[in-house]
Protein backbone atom coordinates (compact mmCIF):
# COMPACT_ATOMS: atom_id res chain seq x y z
CA UNK A 1 0.00 0.00 0.00
CA UNK A 2 1.51 3.33 -1.01
CA UNK A 3 1.98 6.35 1.24
CA UNK A 4 -0.18 8.37 -1.16
CA UNK A 5 -3.03 5.90 -0.65
CA UNK A 6 -2.69 6.20 3.12
CA UNK A 7 -2.86 9.99 2.97
CA UNK A 8 -5.92 9.94 0.71
CA UNK A 9 -7.61 7.43 3.02
CA UNK A 10 -6.93 9.64 6.06
CA UNK A 11 -8.33 12.71 4.33
CA UNK A 12 -11.45 10.84 3.28
CA UNK A 13 -11.90 9.52 6.82
CA UNK A 14 -11.62 12.99 8.32
CA UNK A 15 -13.96 14.42 5.74
CA UNK A 16 -16.50 11.76 6.66
CA UNK A 17 -17.02 13.26 10.12
CA UNK A 18 -20.61 14.44 10.19
CA UNK A 19 -21.47 18.11 10.87
CA UNK A 20 -23.30 16.98 14.04
CA UNK A 21 -20.19 15.31 15.44
CA UNK A 22 -18.22 18.47 14.72
CA UNK A 23 -20.42 20.32 17.21
CA UNK A 24 -18.63 18.49 20.06
CA UNK A 25 -15.30 17.56 18.41
CA UNK A 26 -13.48 19.90 16.07
CA UNK A 27 -10.31 20.04 14.02
CA UNK A 28 -8.36 17.45 12.08
CA UNK A 29 -7.78 15.46 15.27
CA UNK A 30 -11.43 15.76 16.34
CA UNK A 31 -10.45 17.45 19.59
CA UNK A 32 -12.98 17.80 22.39
CA UNK A 33 -13.24 20.21 25.31
CA UNK A 34 -14.46 18.85 28.61
CA UNK A 35 -14.81 19.81 32.25
CA UNK A 36 -14.82 17.64 35.37
CA UNK A 37 -17.84 18.11 37.62
CA UNK A 38 -18.51 16.74 41.10
CA UNK A 39 -22.17 15.85 41.68
CA UNK A 40 -23.36 14.39 44.98
CA UNK A 41 -23.70 10.63 45.26
CA UNK A 42 -27.01 9.31 46.54
CA UNK A 43 -26.41 7.99 50.11
CA UNK A 44 -28.61 5.38 51.78
CA UNK A 45 -28.88 7.58 54.87
CA UNK A 46 -27.22 10.59 56.47
CA UNK A 47 -25.45 10.51 59.81
CA UNK A 48 -27.02 13.03 62.19
CA UNK A 49 -24.79 15.98 63.06
CA UNK A 50 -26.36 16.36 66.52
CA UNK A 51 -24.81 13.08 67.71
CA UNK A 52 -21.24 11.96 68.29
CA UNK A 53 -19.96 9.36 65.82
CA UNK A 54 -17.55 6.58 66.80
CA UNK A 55 -15.79 4.74 63.97
CA UNK A 56 -14.56 1.15 64.27
CA UNK A 57 -12.69 -0.75 61.56
CA UNK A 58 -12.31 -4.50 61.11
CA UNK A 59 -10.43 -6.66 58.66
CA UNK A 60 -12.48 -9.59 57.42
CA UNK A 61 -10.42 -10.12 54.26
CA UNK A 62 -7.05 -11.42 53.20
CA UNK A 63 -5.60 -7.89 53.11
CA UNK A 64 -2.41 -7.27 55.04
CA UNK A 65 -2.41 -5.51 58.39
CA UNK A 66 -0.86 -2.51 56.67
CA UNK A 67 -3.92 -2.11 54.43
CA UNK A 68 -6.31 -2.50 57.35
CA UNK A 69 -4.43 0.13 59.37
CA UNK A 70 -4.82 2.63 56.56
CA UNK A 71 -8.54 1.96 56.30
CA UNK A 72 -9.60 3.65 59.53
CA UNK A 73 -7.71 6.88 58.86
CA UNK A 74 -8.94 7.10 55.27
CA UNK A 75 -12.53 6.14 56.07
CA UNK A 76 -12.79 8.61 58.97
CA UNK A 77 -11.25 11.40 56.91
CA UNK A 78 -13.62 10.73 54.01
CA UNK A 79 -16.65 10.91 56.31
CA UNK A 80 -15.65 14.34 57.61
CA UNK A 81 -14.69 15.55 54.13
CA UNK A 82 -18.16 14.58 52.89
CA UNK A 83 -19.96 16.23 55.82
CA UNK A 84 -17.99 18.70 57.93
CA UNK A 85 -20.87 18.92 60.44
CA UNK A 86 -20.13 15.47 61.87
CA UNK A 87 -18.79 15.24 65.42
CA UNK A 88 -16.41 12.31 65.88
CA UNK A 89 -15.46 10.62 69.14
CA UNK A 90 -12.69 8.10 69.81
CA UNK A 91 -14.85 6.21 72.32
CA UNK A 92 -18.40 6.25 73.62
CA UNK A 93 -20.05 7.83 70.62
CA UNK A 94 -23.85 8.00 70.37
CA UNK A 95 -23.67 6.22 67.01
CA UNK A 96 -21.25 3.43 66.13
CA UNK A 97 -20.13 3.12 62.52
CA UNK A 98 -18.34 -0.16 61.77
CA UNK A 99 -16.46 -0.49 58.49
CA UNK A 100 -15.38 -4.06 57.71
CA UNK A 101 -13.00 -4.78 54.85
CA UNK A 102 -14.70 -7.90 53.45
CA UNK A 103 -12.90 -8.29 50.09
CA UNK A 104 -9.36 -7.63 48.99
CA UNK A 105 -7.66 -9.18 45.98
CA UNK A 106 -5.03 -7.85 43.64
CA UNK A 107 -3.01 -9.59 40.96
CA UNK A 108 -1.07 -9.00 37.77
CA UNK A 109 -0.18 -11.32 34.94
CA UNK A 110 1.77 -11.05 31.71
CA UNK A 111 -0.16 -11.06 28.47
CA UNK A 112 -0.12 -9.58 24.98
CA UNK A 113 -2.25 -6.74 23.66
CA UNK A 114 -2.99 -5.92 20.04
CA UNK A 115 -1.97 -2.32 19.36
CA UNK A 116 -3.08 -0.52 16.23
CA UNK A 117 -0.06 1.42 15.06
CA UNK A 118 1.63 2.20 11.76
CA UNK A 119 5.35 1.56 11.48
CA UNK A 120 7.74 0.77 8.68
CA UNK A 121 9.13 -2.77 8.89
CA UNK A 122 11.09 -2.94 5.64
CA UNK A 123 11.17 -2.16 1.93
CA UNK A 124 10.48 -3.98 -1.31
CA UNK A 125 11.43 -3.59 -4.96
CA UNK A 126 8.58 -3.02 -7.40
CA UNK A 127 8.28 -2.36 -11.12
CA UNK A 128 5.89 0.30 -12.37
CA UNK A 129 3.88 0.11 -15.62
CA UNK A 130 6.80 1.65 -17.52
CA UNK A 131 9.14 -1.12 -16.39
CA UNK A 132 11.04 1.17 -14.02
CA UNK A 133 12.19 -0.31 -10.72
CA UNK A 134 11.54 1.54 -7.50
CA UNK A 135 11.75 0.92 -3.76
CA UNK A 136 8.59 1.10 -1.67
CA UNK A 137 8.28 0.96 2.12
CA UNK A 138 6.49 -1.95 3.79
CA UNK A 139 4.23 -0.97 6.67
CA UNK A 140 2.80 -2.90 9.59
CA UNK A 141 -0.52 -1.56 10.86
CA UNK A 142 -0.84 -3.41 14.13
CA UNK A 143 0.91 -5.98 16.29
CA UNK A 144 0.78 -7.80 19.59
CA UNK A 145 2.90 -6.19 22.26
CA UNK A 146 3.82 -7.54 25.72
CA UNK A 147 1.39 -6.23 28.32
CA UNK A 148 0.53 -6.49 32.00
CA UNK A 149 -3.04 -7.22 33.07
CA UNK A 150 -3.83 -5.79 36.52
CA UNK A 151 -6.97 -6.80 38.39
CA UNK A 152 -8.24 -6.10 41.88
CA UNK A 153 -11.35 -6.14 44.03
CA UNK A 154 -12.11 -4.40 47.30
CA UNK A 155 -15.28 -4.45 49.37
CA UNK A 156 -16.34 -2.69 52.57
CA UNK A 157 -19.43 -3.43 54.64
CA UNK A 158 -20.69 -0.40 56.59
CA UNK A 159 -22.93 -0.97 59.60
CA UNK A 160 -24.51 1.92 61.52
CA UNK A 161 -26.28 1.50 64.86
CA UNK A 162 -27.17 3.66 67.83
CA UNK A 163 -25.35 2.83 71.04
CA UNK A 164 -27.26 -0.06 72.55
CA UNK A 165 -29.97 0.16 69.89
CA UNK A 166 -31.04 -1.38 66.61
CA UNK A 167 -29.13 -1.13 63.37
CA UNK A 168 -29.77 2.00 61.30
CA UNK A 169 -28.04 0.81 58.13
CA UNK A 170 -26.14 -2.14 56.67
CA UNK A 171 -24.54 -1.19 53.37
CA UNK A 172 -21.84 -2.73 51.15
CA UNK A 173 -19.60 -0.88 48.71
CA UNK A 174 -17.32 -2.50 46.15
CA UNK A 175 -14.68 -1.32 43.73
CA UNK A 176 -13.33 -3.47 40.88
CA UNK A 177 -10.15 -2.74 38.95
CA UNK A 178 -9.30 -4.28 35.58
CA UNK A 179 -6.63 -2.64 33.44
CA UNK A 180 -4.17 -3.69 30.78
CA UNK A 181 -0.96 -1.74 30.28
CA UNK A 182 1.78 -2.05 27.68
CA UNK A 183 4.74 -3.54 29.54
CA UNK A 184 7.33 -0.99 28.42
CA UNK A 185 5.10 2.01 29.23
CA UNK A 186 5.52 2.06 33.02
CA UNK A 187 2.48 0.15 34.29
CA UNK A 188 1.45 1.22 37.81
CA UNK A 189 3.38 -0.19 40.74
CA UNK A 190 1.83 -2.43 43.36
CA UNK A 191 1.69 0.50 45.78
CA UNK A 192 -0.17 2.57 43.20
CA UNK A 193 -2.69 -0.23 42.63
CA UNK A 194 -3.26 -0.57 46.38
CA UNK A 195 -3.80 3.19 46.62
CA UNK A 196 -6.33 3.11 43.80
CA UNK A 197 -8.24 0.21 45.34
CA UNK A 198 -8.37 1.54 48.89
CA UNK A 199 -9.05 5.17 47.92
CA UNK A 200 -11.96 4.28 45.64
CA UNK A 201 -13.63 1.68 47.87
CA UNK A 202 -13.38 4.04 50.87
CA UNK A 203 -14.91 6.86 48.84
CA UNK A 204 -17.80 4.59 47.83
CA UNK A 205 -18.30 3.22 51.35
CA UNK A 206 -18.31 6.65 53.01
CA UNK A 207 -20.71 7.82 50.29
CA UNK A 208 -23.31 5.33 51.52
CA UNK A 209 -23.80 7.24 54.80
CA UNK A 210 -22.63 10.77 53.92
CA UNK A 211 -23.11 12.94 50.80
CA UNK A 212 -19.95 12.06 48.89
CA UNK A 213 -19.09 13.21 45.41
CA UNK A 214 -18.16 11.38 42.22
CA UNK A 215 -16.15 13.09 39.48
CA UNK A 216 -17.71 13.01 36.01
CA UNK A 217 -16.33 14.34 32.74
CA UNK A 218 -18.68 16.41 30.62
CA UNK A 219 -18.13 17.32 26.97
CA UNK A 220 -18.84 20.92 25.96
CA UNK A 221 -20.55 21.77 22.70
CA UNK A 222 -18.15 23.41 20.25
CA UNK A 223 -20.42 24.96 17.63
CA UNK A 224 -19.18 28.24 16.19
CA UNK A 225 -21.33 30.50 18.34
CA UNK A 226 -20.42 28.96 21.72
CA UNK A 227 -16.92 27.49 21.34
CA UNK A 228 -15.24 30.85 21.90
CA UNK A 229 -16.83 30.99 25.37
CA UNK A 230 -15.69 27.54 26.51
CA UNK A 231 -12.46 28.81 28.07
CA UNK A 232 -14.59 30.34 30.83
CA UNK A 233 -15.89 26.85 31.62
CA UNK A 234 -12.41 25.31 31.46
CA UNK A 235 -11.35 27.86 34.10
CA UNK A 236 -14.45 26.95 36.17
CA UNK A 237 -15.86 30.49 36.00
CA UNK A 238 -19.42 29.22 35.88
CA UNK A 239 -21.30 32.47 36.49
CA UNK A 240 -19.33 34.36 33.84
CA UNK A 241 -19.81 31.47 31.42
CA UNK A 242 -23.53 31.43 32.03
CA UNK A 243 -23.85 35.20 31.63
CA UNK A 244 -21.87 35.10 28.36
CA UNK A 245 -23.98 32.26 26.96
CA UNK A 246 -27.16 34.19 27.74
CA UNK A 247 -26.00 36.96 25.37
CA UNK A 248 -25.62 34.57 22.42
CA UNK A 249 -28.50 34.91 19.98
CA UNK A 250 -30.48 31.75 19.19
CA UNK A 251 -29.66 30.16 15.85
CA UNK A 252 -32.38 29.96 13.21
CA UNK A 253 -31.66 26.26 12.74
CA UNK A 254 -33.23 24.52 15.76
CA UNK A 255 -30.78 21.61 15.65
CA UNK A 256 -27.76 23.90 15.62
CA UNK A 257 -29.27 26.03 18.37
CA UNK A 258 -29.56 22.89 20.54
CA UNK A 259 -25.80 23.06 21.18
CA UNK A 260 -26.05 26.57 22.64
CA UNK A 261 -28.88 25.38 24.88
CA UNK A 262 -26.85 22.30 25.89
CA UNK A 263 -24.05 24.51 27.20
CA UNK A 264 -26.57 26.69 29.04
CA UNK A 265 -27.77 23.52 30.78
CA UNK A 266 -24.23 22.48 31.71
CA UNK A 267 -23.47 25.99 33.03
CA UNK A 268 -26.48 25.83 35.36
CA UNK A 269 -25.57 22.26 36.34
CA UNK A 270 -21.96 23.22 37.13
CA UNK A 271 -23.03 26.16 39.30
CA UNK A 272 -25.50 23.89 41.09
CA UNK A 273 -22.82 21.42 42.12
CA UNK A 274 -20.88 24.23 43.80
CA UNK A 275 -23.87 25.70 45.65
CA UNK A 276 -23.47 25.60 49.43
CA UNK A 277 -27.12 24.78 50.14
CA UNK A 278 -28.91 21.77 48.71
CA UNK A 279 -31.98 23.93 48.01
CA UNK A 280 -29.88 26.30 45.89
CA UNK A 281 -28.42 23.34 44.02
CA UNK A 282 -31.93 22.02 43.36
CA UNK A 283 -32.97 25.35 41.82
CA UNK A 284 -29.94 25.33 39.53
CA UNK A 285 -30.42 21.70 38.53
CA UNK A 286 -34.11 22.27 37.81
CA UNK A 287 -33.14 25.09 35.42
CA UNK A 288 -30.50 22.82 33.87
CA UNK A 289 -33.18 20.16 33.42
CA UNK A 290 -35.44 22.61 31.60
CA UNK A 291 -32.63 23.67 29.26
CA UNK A 292 -31.49 20.14 28.45
CA UNK A 293 -35.07 19.02 27.81
CA UNK A 294 -35.41 21.84 25.28
CA UNK A 295 -32.08 20.91 23.65
CA UNK A 296 -33.18 17.25 23.46
CA UNK A 297 -36.48 18.15 21.82
CA UNK A 298 -34.71 20.26 19.21
CA UNK A 299 -32.03 17.65 18.45
CA UNK A 300 -33.13 14.21 19.71
CA UNK A 301 -30.49 12.37 17.66
CA UNK A 302 -27.44 13.97 19.32
CA UNK A 303 -26.04 11.34 21.70
CA UNK A 304 -24.03 13.79 23.81
CA UNK A 305 -27.11 15.88 24.50
CA UNK A 306 -28.94 12.69 25.44
CA UNK A 307 -26.10 11.75 27.82
CA UNK A 308 -26.27 15.16 29.50
CA UNK A 309 -30.03 14.82 29.87
CA UNK A 310 -29.64 11.50 31.69
CA UNK A 311 -26.87 12.82 33.93
CA UNK A 312 -28.77 15.97 34.93
CA UNK A 313 -31.94 13.97 35.60
CA UNK A 314 -30.04 11.53 37.85
CA UNK A 315 -28.33 14.38 39.70
CA UNK A 316 -31.63 16.17 40.29
CA UNK A 317 -33.06 12.97 41.79
CA UNK A 318 -29.96 12.53 43.99
CA UNK A 319 -30.14 16.07 45.36
CA UNK A 320 -33.86 15.68 46.09
CA UNK A 321 -33.04 12.47 47.94
CA UNK A 322 -30.34 14.21 50.00
CA UNK A 323 -32.75 17.04 50.80
CA UNK A 324 -35.31 14.53 52.09
CA UNK A 325 -32.68 12.77 54.19
CA UNK A 326 -31.58 16.06 55.71
CA UNK A 327 -35.14 16.83 56.70
CA UNK A 328 -35.44 13.41 58.30
CA UNK A 329 -32.35 13.86 60.49
CA UNK A 330 -33.15 17.54 61.10
CA UNK A 331 -29.77 18.77 59.90
CA UNK A 332 -28.94 22.05 58.33
CA UNK A 333 -29.20 21.56 54.55
CA UNK A 334 -25.71 22.50 53.43
CA UNK A 335 -23.10 20.64 51.47
CA UNK A 336 -19.43 21.21 50.91
CA UNK A 337 -18.64 22.81 47.53
CA UNK A 338 -16.72 20.52 45.17
CA UNK A 339 -13.04 21.11 44.43
CA UNK A 340 -12.23 23.58 41.71
CA UNK A 341 -9.42 23.09 39.21
CA UNK A 342 -7.30 25.46 41.31
CA UNK A 343 -7.98 25.47 45.08
CA UNK A 344 -9.23 28.84 46.20
CA UNK A 345 -7.26 30.96 48.64
CA UNK A 346 -9.24 32.98 51.17
CA UNK A 347 -8.53 36.65 51.76
CA UNK A 348 -7.43 35.93 55.33
CA UNK A 349 -4.96 33.27 54.22
CA UNK A 350 -3.62 35.52 51.49
CA UNK A 351 -3.08 38.31 54.01
CA UNK A 352 -1.34 36.05 56.50
CA UNK A 353 0.83 34.15 54.01
CA UNK A 354 3.50 35.65 51.75
CA UNK A 355 2.82 35.31 48.05
CA UNK A 356 4.38 32.10 46.69
CA UNK A 357 7.20 32.16 44.21
CA UNK A 358 6.10 32.11 40.59
CA UNK A 359 7.60 28.64 40.10
CA UNK A 360 6.30 27.17 43.39
CA UNK A 361 4.73 23.73 43.11
CA UNK A 362 1.02 23.89 44.05
CA UNK A 363 -1.93 21.51 44.44
CA UNK A 364 -3.12 22.48 40.97
CA UNK A 365 0.28 21.61 39.48
CA UNK A 366 0.25 18.20 41.18
CA UNK A 367 -3.26 17.49 39.82
CA UNK A 368 -2.22 18.58 36.32
CA UNK A 369 0.81 16.27 36.41
CA UNK A 370 -1.40 13.36 37.54
CA UNK A 371 -3.89 14.03 34.71
CA UNK A 372 -0.96 14.12 32.27
CA UNK A 373 -0.05 10.58 33.33
CA UNK A 374 2.76 10.98 35.89
CA UNK A 375 2.91 8.08 38.37
CA UNK A 376 3.39 8.27 42.15
CA UNK A 377 7.16 7.78 42.13
CA UNK A 378 7.73 10.59 39.65
CA UNK A 379 5.27 12.88 41.43
CA UNK A 380 7.10 12.35 44.72
CA UNK A 381 10.44 12.98 43.01
CA UNK A 382 9.05 16.24 41.59
CA UNK A 383 7.87 17.31 45.04
CA UNK A 384 11.27 16.60 46.61
CA UNK A 385 13.21 18.41 43.88
CA UNK A 386 10.94 21.48 43.57
CA UNK A 387 12.63 24.79 44.34
CA UNK A 388 9.59 25.98 46.28
CA UNK A 389 6.17 24.62 47.23
CA UNK A 390 2.87 26.23 48.20
CA UNK A 391 0.62 23.30 49.06
CA UNK A 392 -2.90 23.72 50.45
CA UNK A 393 -3.34 20.83 52.89
CA UNK A 394 -6.47 22.17 54.53
CA UNK A 395 -9.54 19.84 54.57
CA UNK A 396 -10.81 21.46 51.36
CA UNK A 397 -7.39 21.13 49.72
CA UNK A 398 -7.08 17.48 50.73
CA UNK A 399 -10.56 16.76 49.41
CA UNK A 400 -9.62 18.24 46.04
CA UNK A 401 -6.46 16.12 45.91
CA UNK A 402 -8.23 12.88 46.81
CA UNK A 403 -11.02 13.44 44.30
CA UNK A 404 -8.38 14.08 41.64
CA UNK A 405 -6.98 10.59 42.51
CA UNK A 406 -3.82 11.87 44.18
CA UNK A 407 -2.71 8.94 46.34
CA UNK A 408 -1.94 9.14 50.04
CA UNK A 409 1.73 8.37 49.32
CA UNK A 410 1.95 11.59 47.32
CA UNK A 411 0.00 13.58 49.95
CA UNK A 412 2.40 12.31 52.62
CA UNK A 413 5.32 13.59 50.54
CA UNK A 414 3.55 16.94 50.19
CA UNK A 415 3.13 17.16 53.97
CA UNK A 416 6.79 16.31 54.55
CA UNK A 417 7.99 18.93 52.06
CA UNK A 418 5.60 21.57 53.38
CA UNK A 419 7.01 21.43 56.93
Amino acid sequence: MSIRYLIVTAVVTLAAVSPADAQFRRGLLAEAKEVTLFPIERPALLLPSNATIEVAVRNGSSASARIAERLKDLFTRQLTDNDTRLRLADKGGDILVTATLTEWTESRRNSTKYVSETRQVGTRETVDKNGKKKTEPIYEYGRNRPSVVITGNAGIRVEVRRRGGAAMADETARYTLSEEHIADQNPPSRDAVEDQLIDNVVRKAAGRITPGRTPVRVLLARSDDVDKLNDLALNRRWQEWLAALETVKPHRDRKRDAYRIHNLAVAQESAGYEAEAVEDALVRLARAGDFIAQASSQHPDEKYITESAGRISNSLASYRHVSQLQQQVNTRPTTEPPPAATPRTTTARAAATPAPAADALTNAAIIELRVAGLDDDNLIASIKSAKAVDFDLSPAGLKALLQAKISNRVITAMRARGK
